[in-house]
């Protein structure tokens, strides 16, 4: 499974409403997705579990 750009841009705005209201967590990723969010550097913003 792979992740576009538009669904990245989803989840870091999920990410800053909860950050608001409480915690975000991503589970269950795919290594693909972990390596994406790896070289974005979204895996620094983003809680992967």
């Amino acid at each position: 499974m792979k992740i576009s750009s538009g669904g990245i841009r989803v989840l870091l705005s999920a990410q800053k409403t909860m950050n608001k209201q409480g915690s975000m967590v991503i589970r269950n990723a795919t290594e693909e997705v972990k390596e994406i969010f790896e070289v974005t550097g979204f895996s620094d913003i983003l809680t992967i579990e």
